[in-house]
């Protein structure tokens, strides 16, 4: 395509009049794998550029053979990426280099935001001057884009110590997600739902935003976003399944919208709406999407996390509570007991009846007694509350370690499953995945597991004193997660795994928003599952998708450092072989320039002598070629260096000229040296021996 061009059309002319020093330049932007380009005559800067390079040329946009500076659709982009670079080339004749740099370039027909590495260097003419700019670029959209990524979702995980409440974790998420530049704006809904009741005036109001001061006064929200932005309905939405939600927006701009739900007591949830405006010059591409899945899975852990935080300070408060009832109660005991031995003396003066109806009844000491072991055992169950969360904190602690630690995903999951083992009481747990891998099932406990499994034991031991609540519990867990995707519960199922019937719970693990596999959990048939257990299965589901989404990320790190080093080995391979080959051929080679001379001292024709001479030339041009095989990887490391010395220009022609005097005259052709003595200068400085190799390769074609 560049040699077929009409370059005459320009003012750079018929590519054989260009400078040498060009179509050096030209030749080898063409042959490097590199995205590369020449921006051509500071006047005009025309642009030339190879098939590596094509890609990144806008469809629109007129491009080899154009001048940036002046075409009209290219005069913006010139203006905004390379103005202030090429003067700056130009005026210093030095290079230079932008790391990461954003461009909007239009992509599918839209204008998408991407980042490169590129580099500008001066190309110098024979007399010195600049006359044109090697560009070499290479995309690093998707490493900018991943580095900016993991910071945020890192930042989320040094947050939990802020947060105090379940409402204040609502305005530090916002504030964590203010000006970030992948999710423009976060609008946060919540609406409380009793369960078991229908969806008829569902509606949720606005918490946290954005767009929302430090002070929680103000909220700027631009026109853009719908009018009613301060309540919206999910009336219409309810029945819709799906984890997210893509709108468009007023101006033509995209949001998603992720629900959570979060259990307040028994009887009621929280419904959360996150709406994520997305970035406009970015495509909702599946990368993106799970981006926002993580966003999402960090958010429920701290709003889970703002609950436990409100559940641990109401608890304290019970208990202090309770405490000041079991000080009031004994005092009261204490002295109703001294005021009764007193009424027993004062009974034998004032008569039986005083006695018995004064001091106090038996009724009233029991029924204080029944409160004080009420009071009891709910401090208990208090304890083991907290105790249990406690755990499990510490539980999802020690699995986000474990993650960063182990590279090896099978592990991982053993880890987790063991956790699990060791926390529910069950008979059986299972992860299985979809993926077809070697090990797509990991079973606990399995046989001959001598590893010890031992569950831990909550000092804090709960006494149920309604018979009757576990099977309520079952039945509105039942009904609240059958309408969550991704929680199943079958009390009575019949299980291959252990050939009988069980009670099933599994939690779905999702990946790119589709389903990776399940964690099964089995007990005996017919047993119950209680919230606090689904919701553990939820969280631990949440980390198992991190888990393997690090270990992907892992496997292609891995992958490109090898593709590195095979590339470095081969590299290393070539230049190897290419320096044994220069020493193989300089050998002889060598000893034939050593026998030479010494031939020169016999008696020989002037035939002879001609031929001796022109052999000897020919020894030396080849041996200097030979030395310069491994010039061929000193040129790619860019370490070649030239020689700049005087010599007889009109020699070394003469000498070049003769050694194929004898093969031309074979072929009835008159090879001469044609030249402008008066003109053409005798001595000069350049490199004799590169000379003499353009010559000798440009005649030997010849």
């Amino acid at each position: 395509m560049v040699y077929n061009f009409d370059w005459s059309s320009t003012p750079l002319g018929p590519m054989d009049t260009w400078d040498p020093v060009l179509k050096n330049a030209t030749n080898l932007c063409l042959k490097t794998e590199f995205p590369t380009c020449i921006f051509i005559d500071p006047s005009n800067w025309i642009i030339l550029y190879n098939k590596a390079f094509a890609p990144l040329i806008l469809p629109d946009y007129p491009a080899l053979g154009t001048s940036v500076k002046y075409e009209e659709v290219w005069r913006e982009t010139y203006e905004a990426y390379m103005s202030l670079a090429f003067n700056r080339v130009t005026a210093t004749g030095k290079g230079l280099y932008f790391n990461d740099r954003p461009i909007i370039l239009k992509r599918d027909g839209y204008d998408e935001e991407v980042f490169f590495n590129s580099t500008y260097s001066p190309i110098f003419k024979s007399d010195g001057t600049i006359y044109a700019i090697w560009c070499l670029a290479q995309e690093t959209t998707q490493n900018v884009l991943t580095t900016r990524r993991l910071k945020l979702l890192g930042e989320f995980g040094h947050l939990t110590s802020k947060i105090e409440s379940l409402e204040s974790a609502f305005h530090i998420i916002t504030k964590a997600l203010r000006d970030n530049k992948d999710i423009p704006y976060t609008l946060i809904y919540s609406a409380k739902h009793k369960l078991n009741t229908g969806y008829e005036s569902l509606i949720a109001n606005l918490i946290s935003t954005t767009f929302d001061s430090d002070d929680k006064e103000k909220r700027n929200i631009p026109d853009y976003l719908p009018e009613s932005h301060e309540t919206i309905n999910l009336t219409k939405d309810a029945n819709k399944k799906g984890r997210n939600v893509k709108v468009l927006l007023d101006d033509e701009s995209q949001a998603v919208l992720f629900p959570i739900k979060i259990s307040l007591d028994k009887d009621h949830v929280l419904l959360i709406v996150l709406i994520y405006g997305l970035n406009r010059s970015r495509a909702l591409d599946n990368q993106y999407m799970e981006f926002f899945n993580l966003v999402t899975n960090q958010i429920y852990e701290l709003l889970q996390h703002g609950k436990s935080v409100e559940d641990e300070k109401k608890q304290t408060k019970i208990l202090a509570d309770m405490n000041y009832q079991k000080i009031m109660f004994f005092q009261g005991i204490s002295h109703e007991i001294k005021t009764s031995e007193n009424s027993k003396i004062q009974g034998l003066d004032n008569g039986a009846d005083d006695y018995l109806i004064k001091p106090f009844s038996t009724r009233e000491l029991i029924c204080r007694i029944r409160a004080n072991i009420e009071c009891t055992n709910l401090r208990r169950k208090i304890l083991s509350h907290r105790y249990k969360q406690e755990d499990i904190k510490q539980l999802l602690l020690s699995i986000i370690n474990t993650i960063f630690s182990e590279s090896d995903l099978d592990k991982t999951l053993l880890y987790i499953t063991k956790e699990i083992y060791r926390r529910l009481p069950c008979e059986k747990i299972f992860i299985i995945s979809n993926e077809p891998f070697k090990n797509n099932k990991i079973v606990i406990p399995y046989e001959n597991d001598s590893e010890d499994l031992t569950p831990l034991i909550n000092p804090f031991t709960e006494i149920n004193d309604n018979n009757t609540s576990n099977t309520q519990l079952c039945t509105r867990s039942q009904k609240y997660f059958n309408e969550y995707l991704g929680v199943d519960i079958s009390l009575d199922e019949y299980c291959d795994e252990v050939h009988k019937n069980v009670s099933i719970l599994s939690v779905e693990i999702r990946l790119d928003n589709n389903i990776w596999g399940w964690i099964k959990v089995h007990r005996s048939q017919n047993s119950f599952w209680s919230d606090s257990e689904i919701e553990l299965l939820q969280q631990i589901s949440n980390h198992i998708s991190l888990a393997i989404t690090y270990a992907k990320l892992l496997e292609e790190i891995g992958e490109k450092e090898i593709q590195i080093k095979v590339v470095e080995f081969a590299n290393n391979a070539k230049t190897q072989i290419l320096a044994n080959t220069s020493h193989e051929l300089r050998t002889p080679l060598s000893a034939i320039e050593g026998l030479l001379p010494s031939l020169e001292g016999t008696t020989l024709t002037n035939d002879q002598k001609d031929m001796l001479k022109i052999i000897s030339n020919a020894a030396d041009i080849v041996l200097s070629i030979v030395k310069d095989v491994p010039n061929v990887a000193k040129l790619e490391a860019k370490k070649i260096i030239l020689v700049n010395k005087t010599f007889d220009l009109l020699n070394s022609l003469e000498s070049t000229i003769i050694m194929f005097g004898k093969k031309a005259a074979t072929k009835n052709i008159e090879l001469v040296v044609n030249c402008e003595i008066d003109m053409l200068p005798r001595y000069v400085k350049s490199d004799p021996e590169r000379l003499n190799q353009v010559l000798t390769h440009l005649l030997s074609n010849s």
